[in-house]
């Protein structure tokens, strides 16, 4: 009995003793460490911008610097005239791609060569023989069609933008005005709001608050805001907010009145749609639901009128 109880004791320590050889022997030692450190850099150490590059995805890392070195390149060619009124556009789409006046017009540029190119190996492959003016008339309308399709693109994202600040801002006020009555500042409310929101607005608000805190005043940055969005409503909210602030009123009663004003507008303009609506549904009523209509109704009626006055 005492054997077999010293038998399992010794095999026991003999399993302990193995377990903890192996623990000892694979855990790496403080020269080991030294040696990885070394050779690979401390985990800890701070990257390299040459690693922090590498980290980056191959797209953002080569092919879009190429891209916008091309776009400002071709910009160069192209006529700069009306800069000032594109950089405006620009702002108010709200630098799409951090798009510049040059970048844009390289845009247009290869937007051009594409679409003439196309149209005119679609036309190459159509017609076999082809005269040298077709192919030049073909290539010059394509030409000027894509040069203008980028204006198409930004006019759409000016419209598209400026809708969703004119939806946005009656909340926005709303929300201002529970700030400001709760003892936040105007800038502590536009504030809150970035946090919690992400749309259109709330990257001029941001924009706002940057400047700000810049240097810039106030006044300015708001009135730049409304120059940025062309949104009338946005406009008269800056104009009333500036007034007060430079008159000493209060900026309280200034967002109440605003945001009541602004509740106003949106019922108004709904109901104007609401109106409109019904002149809307008019077109394909007539062009569209009728014809098959009669189509279905007098259909099976067609053919015994046609044997009727076929018998005169």
């Amino acid at each position: 009995m005492t054997a077999q109880i010293l038998l399992s004791l010794i095999v026991g320590l003999s399993v302990l003793a193995l377990f903890n050889g192996l623990r000892v022997f694979m855990t790496p030692s403080g020269g080991e460490d030294r040696l990885q450190e070394v050779l690979y850099g401390s985990p800890d150490a701070p990257m390299t911008l040459r690693e922090i590059e590498l980290r980056t995805s191959f797209v953002n890392r080569t092919i879009k610097p190429m891209s916008k070195s091309l776009l400002q390149w071709l910009g160069k060619l192209a006529p700069q005239r009306n800069a000032e009124a594109l950089q405006r556009k620009l702002d108010m789409a709200g630098n799409p791609g951090n798009l510049g006046i040059v970048d844009f017009l390289g845009l247009k540029l290869i937007s051009g060569l594409i679409i003439a190119v196309l149209l005119i190996l679609f036309v190459m492959v159509v017609r076999t023989k082809t005269s040298m003016l077709m192919i030049g008339f073909v290539g010059l309308s394509g030409g000027l069609a894509g040069f203008m399709i980028p204006n198409y693109w930004l006019i759409k994202r000016i419209a598209a933008r400026k809708h969703e600040i004119l939806k946005s801002l009656p909340d926005a006020l709303d929300m201002m005005v529970i700030c400001v009555d709760a003892g936040m500042g105007l800038s502590g409310a536009m504030q809150r709001i970035c946090d919690n929101w992400n749309n259109a607005l709330v990257e001029e608000f941001a924009r706002v608050l940057t400047e700000t805190k810049l240097g810039r005043s106030r006044p300015d940055s708001l009135e730049a805001m409304a120059h940025r969005t062309g949104v009338k409503e946005m406009i008269s909210f800056v104009m009333a907010l500036t007034m007060a602030e430079r008159l000493g009123a209060s900026i309280a009663q200034v967002l109440h009145v605003q945001a009541e004003q602004m509740r106003i507008a949106r019922r108004q303009r709904a109901e104007q749609l609401a109106r409109e609506a019904s002149i809307k549904m008019l077109f394909p009523l007539v062009f569209l639901i009728f014809p098959a209509m009669f189509a279905v109704i007098l259909g099976p009626a067609v053919p015994q009128l046609l044997e009727t006055f076929g018998s005169l």
